[in-house]
């Protein structure tokens, strides 16, 4: 994912090239998970309103998020309501990931911190990965999933009423 208007994490954890406006809430952010053609490779980017993107690379842990943002999406398609939508059995999603659950564990550590250090310091992003009892799913995030070169799904936050 390279792009003139793109900005790059270094390999040191929290390092950011570039300059991403503090002030951009969360809601205006998209999670892209770009995924080899092979399924081999996950990369990670966080795009901004305007078109900035911040790279997060090809990391493992990018394979558990990309697992998540499959299901929800696939429910979303099925007409599920929101808030059933993307509930993985935490040993289903390990044995889905071939892990053991406590390296999923750590997977979804590796992915939060990776996150919340790259992120400009004023700007978090809402649960990533959301917890209830024995399950897991994506936040209630917009992302989009792209396989090469197709977009394979999109997944919007449903606007709320009131």
């Amino acid at each position: 994912m390279t792009a003139s208007n793109s900005i790059g994490v270094e390999e040191i954890p929290g390092q950011i090239s570039g300059e991403i406006p503090g002030e951009i809430p969360a809601s205006l952010l998209q999670l892209r998970l770009q995924v080899s053609l092979n399924e081999e490779h996950v990369y990670l980017g966080i795009m901004f309103e305007g078109g900035q993107t911040l790279d997060l690379g090809e990391r493992q842990h990018h394979h558990c998020l990309l697992t998540l943002a499959r299901q929800r999406l696939s429910d979303a398609q099925r007409g599920i309501v929101p808030g059933s939508q993307g509930w993985l059995e935490r040993q289903q999603l390990a044995r889905m990931l071939g892990l053991d659950p406590g390296n999923l564990t750590i997977q979804l550590h590796r992915l939060r911190q990776q996150i919340a250090r790259a992120l400009p310091i004023g700007i978090q992003l809402d649960e990533v990965v959301e917890r209830r009892r024995g399950e897991l799913r994506i936040g209630t995030l917009p992302f989009c999933i792209v396989r090469g070169s197709i977009v394979e799904g999109e997944f919007i936050v449903p606007r709320q009423a009131g």
